[in-house]
């Protein structure tokens, strides 16, 4: 669009009132134009806003109605498969206790050799004490390993006991403040007596008329230590074997690889059903929405389309006005008087009759300010 300003151009200048007129009149007429702008601009601000909270209403109501269909769906196939999960839970725990029991009946098998010459040993044992009528005391592991202690665990017993008679209770003793400094020493010193008393006893009382008989004990009970280690290392040896073929496992085995197959024709049937919906049912969903919300968006689309078009029209001839009187009032005015108030008192100064010309008008403004 162009523009230009009815009556005589501006290389046609006489300094008159309705040229002034004419400027004024070009003057309010732009700034009116630049206040409709931004109205339009508002306008439009408020129909896209709108616009797009009507399209975020339609698309979080589509994805609802798609979210609750297929939620739906959904429901009937989730509970049947987390029911099979729970049916393989069940099966898998009396399976593993299937398992355990025959481990355990393995274990009980494979030792049953080993557990029967314990306990013919420590059969032996107390008959050889009965018959020689031995102290029931000294076929006591912590008392051959304190006084006939041979092996390392038992020596291990023996230094452990002496540490915590002969140094932690004296230790103890000396840190409580309580206790006087004297007891500690004086208990170190009777523990030492009244060990070596009882030692020297226990050995000429109990010992030495049963020598061979205890020191025969002692050497079986090892017997039997060693046996319990080799089955306590079969035991750990089946617990590791990861064949179960012989535990008769197969039946536990069938019902698990079923119920998986199971589990995996309801998934399938699952995505066939969501399949099918997505062919057929979303798109009816997607369309009756859709059309329940088209009227109000295209006709909100065709405000706005229309109030762009209008603002860019708008716009055109203001940056055409702003031209024109940069170039023509501006260079005759100076940019002082491009003002509708001046240009006002301007035209009242020349309607007194004092002045005939502009610039007579904007001199004597210039005096009465």
């Amino acid at each position: 669009a162009s523009y230009s300003v009815s009556g005589p151009s501006p290389n046609s200048f006489r300094r008159t009132q309705s040229i002034l007129e004419q400027i004024l009149s070009d003057i309010n007429e732009h700034e009116e134009n630049q206040e409709r702008l931004e109205h339009i601009a508002a306008s439009i601000k408020d129909i896209t806003r709108e616009t797009d909270s009507t399209t975020k209403a339609m698309e979080e109501e589509i994805s609802s109605r798609i979210k609750e269909s297929t939620d739906s769906i959904c429901a009937g196939y989730d509970k049947a498969i987390a029911c099979d999960k729970d049916k393989i839970k069940q099966v898998q725990a009396e399976r593993d206790k299937a398992k355990m029991q025959g481990i355990k009946e393995r274990i009980q098998t494979e030792t049953a050799s080993l557990r029967e010459e314990n306990k013919e040993l420590a059969g032996q044992i107390e008959k050889a004490f009965i018959q020689e009528n031995v102290p029931k005391i000294t076929n006591n592991s912590f008392f051959l390993a304190i006084f006939l202690s041979r092996k390392l665990k038992d020596v291990l017993v023996y230094i452990l006991f002496m540490l915590i008679v002969c140094a932690g209770i004296p230790a103890v003793l000396y840190i409580l403040p309580a206790v006087p400094v004297w007891v500690p020493v004086v208990y170190t010193a009777v523990v030492a007596v009244l060990f070596l008393i009882i030692s020297r006893s226990v050995y000429i009382n109990l010992i030495m008329p049963h020598q061979s008989t205890i020191i025969a004990a002692r050497d079986t009970k090892y017997r039997i230590r060693n046996n319990k280690k080799i089955i306590k290392k079969i035991g750990h040896s089946i617990k590791k074997d990861d064949n179960d073929a012989m535990y008769g496992l197969e039946s536990f085995d069938h019902k698990i690889n079923d119920l998986h197959d199971s589990i995996s024709s309801t998934e399938n049937e699952k995505q066939k059903a969501l399949k099918e919906f997505e062919e057929t049912v979303k798109p009816d969903i997607l369309e009756e929405i859709q059309n329940r919300y088209a009227d109000k968006l295209e006709l909100m689309n065709s405000e706005l389309a229309k109030k762009k078009d209008e603002y860019t029209k708008l716009d055109d001839l203001i940056k055409q006005q702003r031209i024109y009187i940069s170039s023509n009032y501006e260079a005759y005015l100076g940019r002082e008087f491009i003002d509708k108030d001046k240009l006002a008192e301007l035209d009242n100064i020349m309607k007194g009759g004092t002045c005939t010309t502009i610039a007579q008008a904007i001199a004597e403004y210039k005096n009465l300010r």
